[in-house]
């Protein structure tokens, strides 16, 4: 999907940062670096890599075009274990997140929480019955743009809570080990980005949760080959 044209991004009311197509980011996690929170607040190329090379490479053994060029495709094979491995690097602590704040920690937190919101989603009916989800709870504006060929209007962690409830949050934070605001600001992140790479013609193709499935997938295998290499240098 096209991005933003134009040297800036598109600002809100307040004159801050809507977010960039590809990686809008929510919020940051606590003790995050001020650089870090303003690159979170404007995109995550590295979020986008990833699930533009999961869904691409899903969509593309079902042969699905993606008009426009599509995503962020063509993160594969040996690109995507190094890209993996970059953003899971040098882990301690709770599932192996970062113990350190920080740009490599927010990163890791959210390639742990990915596969958790895709299962999210799978168990809660697929990709079209979670959008609704949203819908009812007021973020029809929202989630139309993340499906459009647009910007994708950018969610908080009120919403999250509002629509995944406090309970599946909190059992996703403490598998994480971190707060559960954490947690709601990077499925927050997450979620936009999702629906965009698995709409690139500007509609929910009809195998979007098969995509989602497979991608889901492989992301779990991919991680679990980045956890063996790590162990292996041990």
């Amino acid at each position: 999907m096209p991005g933003s044209c134009g040297c800036c991004p598109p600002t809100d009311a307040r004159g801050q940062p809507r977010g960039l197509r590809h990686g809008r980011a929510g919020r940051v996690a606590s003790g995050a670096s001020k650089e870090n929170k303003e690159l979170s607040m404007n995109h995550n190329p590295l979020l986008g890599q990833v699930l533009g090379g999961l869904i691409g490479q899903a969509m593309s053994r079902r042969g699905m075009g993606m008009p426009g060029g599509g995503g962020m495709g063509g993160l594969g094979g040996i690109a995507m274990g190094s890209v993996l491995g970059g953003m899971l690097g040098g882990r301690r602590g709770p599932m192996g997140l970062p113990a350190a704040r920080g740009g490599n920690a927010r990163n890791a937190l959210l390639l742990m929480m990915l596969p958790m919101a895709m299962r999210w989603v799978q168990r809660n009916g697929g990709v079209g019955a979670v959008l609704d989800r949203f819908r009812q709870k007021g973020y029809a504006g929202q989630t139309r743009s993340w499906v459009d060929r647009g910007d994708n209007q950018p969610l908080d962690e009120q919403a999250v809570e509002q629509v995944v409830g406090h309970d599946e949050l909190r059992q996703m934070a403490e598998r994480l080990g971190v707060p559960e605001q954490e947690a709601a600001q990077a499925f927050a992140e997450i979620m936009p980005e999702m629906v965009d790479q698995l709409t690139p013609a500007g509609e929910l193709p009809q195998q979007a949760d098969a995509v989602l499935e497979e991608a889901g997938q492989t992301l779990e295998r991919e991680i679990q080959d980045v956890d063996f290499r790590e162990i292996r240098k041990t």
